[in-house]
């Protein structure tokens, strides 16, 4: 049996056994994957086929990633994609002036004010009470990133 005859027969099956509209849109689709028209799709096809519908994805996420969109992803901006605590922590240790590893707690709120925390003085006071055994009312890296983490950000 020659492959046109097995196609013809194998489209003829189709149409008994496929809704039309479904049988004409997979038919589309396949013939816009075949671009030399010889009835098979081969790799390459295939292949440029799945990475043009994943282009426009693959080029937002790129352009998220360029967060001062100069067409490039620089090292700070894949540390931020690759490590989301990373802008916490720098933004940390920028709070952190005398850089002793703590924050008192007007420092730690200006960190939720800039980032949109909902955190509250009392809630940062409560939550620090838990985990201050000397009672100084600062509060670690470590502290203040469990505590934004319950919140749900990261």
């Amino acid at each position: 049996m020659s492959s046109e005859n097995s196609e013809s027969k194998i489209l003829e099956e189709a149409e008994e056994l496929l809704p039309p509209g479904k049988l004409a849109k997979i038919k589309q689709e396949f013939e816009l994957i075949d671009r030399n028209k010889d009835g098979r799709i081969d790799i390459d096809e295939y292949l440029d086929y799945l990475l043009a519908s994943e282009r426009a994805s693959l080029a937002k996420k790129f352009a998220y990633l360029d967060r001062n969109k100069d067409g490039f992803i620089d090292i700070e901006e894949f540390l931020i994609a690759s490590d989301p605590q990373y802008l916490l922590l720098r933004r940390f240790r920028d709070f952190d002036a005398n850089r002793n590893g703590v924050l008192s707690m007007s420092e730690a709120l200006k960190i939720a004010e800039e980032f949109n925390f909902p955190i509250t003085r009392d809630w940062l006071e409560k939550m620090s009470s838990q985990t201050d055994a000397n009672g100084k009312k600062l509060i670690t890296y470590n502290e203040y990133l469990g505590a934004v983490s319950r919140l749900g950000f990261q």
